[in-house]
C-alpha cells in the first residue's frame, strides 16, 4: 500500500460510490452532517475502501437505525452499484423487506452478507447460492420462511451459514443433490426455527467438514445420529430443546468435541456410555432428560471441563466418585436423587463459581472445607458466553456473558443435611449467593457472615436453627433477600434503613422473634438489655444469670458495703496523721461551705 500510494495511485473514493452510499444512508432516514464529514467516503468510520482502486469494498451500516419505529425497506439494487463490494453488514436496522433482493447477486466478490437482527419476512433468494465469492451468510433473528431443503444443499461454496430465530420448516436435507461437489461448509446453525423430522443418518458424510452444529429449539424427533461422533472435524454440537429419544451414542462420546449440549429431550438411559473418552470436553450439558444411574467414572477422563449440566434428571447414588476437575467452573446437580455426605473432592476445584446440589438426598454436614479457595475470588471463566442457569432470589435466571463471569452462588437447598453451619462460609467473601433451606441444620446463625460483603440473597428458612440473627448482618449493604422464616430463633430482628426493607415474610415461624418486620412488640419495649438478655439465656441454656441467684446478689451487695465503709474507717482509727488530714480538710469544706451560701 506504501510503494502504491509513493507511486501516486492511491486516490479519494469515487464519486459515483460516494453518492451511492448517500442516497443508501438517505433511504435510511439518517440524515449526516455531510459538512463534517469528509469529502473521502472511504474515512467514513463505517465504509472500507480498497487502497489501490479506491472502490468501496466493505460497508458496516451496524446498529444505526435501531431506535427508528418505521421499517427501513431498502432497495438492494443501490448496493448493486458498488461493483467491488466484499462485505455487506446491515445488522440491528429494523429492515422489513428487501427491495430487488436478488440485485445484490450480481457482486461478484461480495464474500460476506449479514441482514441479522432485523424483521424481514421473505424467503431466502435463490440466486444467493449461486454467488461464486460468498462465504458468510447471515439471516439469523428475522422472520425469513420457507424451506431451505434445496438452499442449504446448493450453497457449495458457503463455508458460514446462520438462519437461526426465524420461521423456517420442514425436514433436513437427507442428501447432496451432486455428491461430486466439495463442500465447504463448516458452520451452520438453523436453531430456533420450526424444523422436524430426523436428523440425517450419514449427516457425517453429507456435511464432512462440518465444525460447528447448531440444531437446538427445533422439533427434531427420533434418535441421535451414531455417524455424529465419526465426524472428525466436529467440535461443537447442540441438539437441545428439541424431541430426541434414546441413548447417547457411544461414537459420540468418543470424540474431540469440545461442547455437548444435549439438554430438553427425552433421552434415557445412562448419563454417558462406560467406556466414554472426550479429552478435549469443556462443556457437557444433559440436563432435563430422563437419565438413570450414577454419575459416570469416565469423567476422569475429561480433565479440562469447565461446566457439567446434569439437573433434572432421575440420577441416584452417591457422587463420591466425582474427580477433582481443577478447571470446573459450574456443577449443577440439582433436582436428581443423589445421596450421601457432600464430598471433600469439591474443595479442591478452587475455579468453581456455580455449586448447585439442591433438591436431592445429601446428607451429613456442610464440609468446612468449602473456605479453601472456593468462591473466594473472582473466576474469569472461559466459556462465559455459555448461559448458566441457577435459581437465586427465589427465580432461576440465565447467566451469560458479564453476568455470568461475576456471579457466583451455591445452593444446598432441600436435601437432609444436618449440623452446624461452618464459621468458615463466612471467608466465602466473592459469594452472590446462598442457599441452605429446607434442610435439618441447627445451632447458631454464624457471625462471620458479616464478611459476605457481596452477598446478595441468603435463605437460611426452614431449619432448625436457634438463637438471635446477628446484629453484624445488617453491615452487608448489597443483601436484597433474605429469610431466616420457620426456624426457632428468637430475640429482636436486626434494625436499620436497609434491613427494614425485607418483607415480612422472611422472618415468619419464628415465635420468639419480635422487632418491627413482624409488626410484634419485644417484651419490655424500650429496654433493649432485657431483650438481648433473655436471647442471650435462649443461646446458652445452660448459663444462670448473677442476677436470678438472690443470695450470690445480696452476698455480693454486703461484701461491697463493708470494703467501701472499712477503706474509710480503719485508716482513721490507725493512723494519727491521718486523723488530723481528715479533720482539716472537714473544717476547710465547712468554712467554704459557710462563705458560699
Amino acid at each position: 500500500m506504501l510503494i502504491c500510494c509513493n507511486v501516486g495511485c492511491c486516490q479519494d473514493c469515487l464519486d459515483e460510490e460516494r453518492t451511492v452510499l448517500q442516497k443508501i444512508m438517505e433511504s435510511m432516514g439518517y440524515e449526516p452532517d455531510y459538512e463534517s464529514l469528509p469529502d473521502d467516503c472511504c474515512k467514513w468510520d463505517t465504509v472500507h475502501c480498497s487502497p489501490t482502486t479506491s472502490h468501496v469494498i466493505r460497508i458496516f451500516f451496524n446498529y444505526i437505525r435501531k431506535d427508528e419505529e418505521d421499517p427501513w425497506n431498502p432497495d438492494m439494487s443501490l448496493f448493486a452499484n458498488l461493483t467491488e463490494l466484499q462485505e455487506l453488514h446491515l445488522q440491528g436496522n429494523n429492515i422489513g423487506a428487501l427491495f430487488n433482493p436478488g440485485a445484490i447477486c450480481k457482486l461478484v466478490y461480495l464474500q460476506q452478507l449479514d441482514v441479522s437482527a432485523n424483521s424481514i419476512d421473505d424467503v431466502p433468494q435463490p440466486c444467493w447460492v449461486n454467488m461464486p465469492s460468498l462465504r458468510s451468510l447471515d439471516l439469523s433473528k428475522n422472520q425469513f420462511q420457507g424451506n431451505l431443503t434445496s438452499f442449504l444443499m446448493n450453497m457449495s461454496k458457503v463455508e458460514s451459514i446462520d438462519v437461526s430465530y426465524n420461521l423456517f420448516q420442514g425436514q433436513f436435507p437427507q442428501h447432496h443433490p451432486n455428491p461430486n461437489i466439495n463442500y465447504n461448509l463448516t458452520e451452520l446453525d438453523i436453531s430456533n426455527n420450526h424444523f422436524d423430522g430426523n436428523l440425517p443418518s450419514n449427516i457425517n458424510t453429507l456435511l464432512p467438514k462440518l465444525y460447528y452444529f447448531n440444531a437446538s429449539s427445533n422439533l427434531f424427533s427420533g434418535t441421535i445420529p451414531p455417524c455424529l461422533g465419526e465426524s472428525e472435524s466436529l467440535r461443537l454440537l447442540d441438539l437441545s430443546n428439541n424431541n430426541l429419544s434414546g441413548v447417547v451414542p457411544v461414537g459420540l462420546t468418543n470424540s474431540s468435541l469440545s461442547y455437548l449440549n444435549l439438554s430438553n429431550n427425552s433421552l434415557h438411559g445412562k448419563l454417558l456410555p462406560e467406556n466414554c473418552s472426550m479429552e478435549n470436553l469443556e462443556v457437557l450439558l444433559l440436563q432435563s432428560n430422563h437419565f438413570e444411574g450414577e454419575l459416570p467414572c469416565c469423567l476422569s477422563r475429561s480433565p479440562n471441563l469447565k461446566m457439567l449440566d446434569v439437573h433434572h434428571n432421575n440420577l441416584w447414588g452417591t457422587i463420591s466418585n466425582l474427580p477433582v476437575l481443577k478447571q470446573l467452573g459450574a456443577l449443577l446437580l440439582g433436582s436428581n436423587q443423589f445421596g450421601g455426605h457432600i464430598p471433600r473432592q469439591l474443595c479442591q476445584m478452587q475455579m468453581l463459581q456455580f455449586l448447585d446440589l439442591s433438591e436431592n438426598k445429601f446428607s451429613g454436614n456442610i464440609p468446612s472445607c468449602l473456605k479453601n479457595g472456593l468462591f473466594r475470588r473472582k473466576k474469569l471463566q472461559a466459556n462465559s458466553w455459555v448461559p448458566v442457569d441457577f435459581k437465586t432470589k427465589g427465580n432461576s435466571y440465565s447467566f451469560d456473558g458479564i453476568p455470568r463471569i461475576l456471579m457466583t452462588g451455591i445452593d444446598f437447598s432441600c436435601n437432609e443435611l444436618v449440623g452446624n453451619i461452618p464459621d468458615e462460609i463466612g471467608e466465602l467473601n466473592e459469594l452472590h449467593s446462598l442457599n441452605l433451606s429446607h434442610n435439618l441444620l441447627t445451632g447458631h446463625i454464624p457471625t462471620a457472615f458479616k464478611n459476605l460483603t457481596n452477598l446478595e440473597s441468603l435463605d437460611l428458612s426452614h431449619n432448625s436453627l436457634t438463637g438471635q440473627i446477628p446484629p453484624e448482618i445488617v453491615q452487608i449493604d448489597s443483601l436484597e433477600c433474605f429469610s431466616v422464616a420457620f426456624n426457632n430463633l428468637s430475640g429482636r430482628i436486626p434494625f436499620n434503613e436497609h434491613f427494614s426493607t425485607l418483607p415480612e415474610s422472611g422472618f415468619e415461624g419464628n415465635q420468639k422473634l419480635c422487632g418491627q418486620q413482624l409488626e410484634r412488640e419485644c417484651p419490655g419495649i424500650g429496654n433493649d438489655n432485657e431483650v438481648e438478655d433473655g436471647a442471650r439465656k435462649e443461646n446458652n441454656p445452660n448459663e444462670e444469670s448473677i442476677l436470678d441467684n438472690h443470695l450470690l446478689f445480696y452476698s455480693l451487695i454486703f461484701v461491697g458495703y463493708a470494703i467501701g465503709f472499712w477503706s474509710v474507717i480503719a485508716p482513721l482509727c490507725i493512723s494519727t496523721n491521718w486523723r488530723r488530714i481528715y479533720f482539716v480538710t472537714v473544717d476547710e469544706w465547712i468554712e467554704y461551705l459557710s462563705y458560699k451560701f
